[in-house]
């Protein structure tokens, strides 16, 4: 809002204010990423939509673009994982515990639980069906999500796109610790 947009911030299902205490790590979470695109498009008229995503909300903005005509201008991922057999192998990890084959076992009982195989989860496949400029962030001590998986997020976006990577940031708000940088890459990005 500070560089004169208009927002619609969003809280998934179980997160922030939002009801409900179950998550599907972005797969169902795409459906509520089409409904506001909608929404913005439909009921108030906006054509110029920017799709902004961080972490979770990268990987339902990805997915969102991969199963829905959505055609938004501009799309901002920060912090994506690859895919949610890594995301899970990655938290794992962070717990001290080996990441496989825990990672393996959750991904599937998961995604049973919730009704959908989260192996097909891959954020990094899904960015292959944007078709519009794409600013990918992330930070470079992060221990979520590793290098490679952004490094291979980028390269199937075949879009018009740009990495930045935050030297001091890890997996938080990049716009809180760089608010600098963060400031003058997006503001360039959306200027453009």
């Amino acid at each position: 809002r500070a560089m004169g947009y208009n927002t619609m911030l969003l809280d998934f299902r179980a997160h922030g204010n939002s009801g409900g205490n179950t998550s599907s790590i972005g797969y169902y979470e795409s459906e509520d990423v089409k409904l506001a695109y909608d929404f913005i498009k439909n009921e108030k008229g906006e054509k110029n939509i920017v799709l902004w995503g961080i972490s979770m909300g990268a990987a339902a903005v990805s997915k969102a673009m991969n199963d829905y005509p959505l055609q938004p201008a501009k799309v901002i991922l920060e912090m994506p994982f690859a895919s949610i057999l890594q995301a899970a192998e990655g938290r794992i990890k962070m717990m001290g515990l080996p990441g496989q084959p825990l990672a393996t076992f959750i991904t599937f009982w998961g995604g049973a639980e919730h009704g959908f195989w989260a192996f097909n989860m891959k954020p990094s496949e899904f960015v292959k069906q944007i078709h519009c400029p794409v600013l990918l962030q992330w930070g470079k001590n992060d221990p979520r999500v590793k290098q490679e998986e952004t490094d291979l997020i980028y390269a199937n976006i075949s879009a018009p796109k740009k990495l930045v990577v935050y030297e001091s940031a890890a997996h938080e708000s990049l716009c809180e610790k760089e608010n600098a940088k963060w400031m003058s890459e997006v503001g360039d990005f959306l200027s453009k």
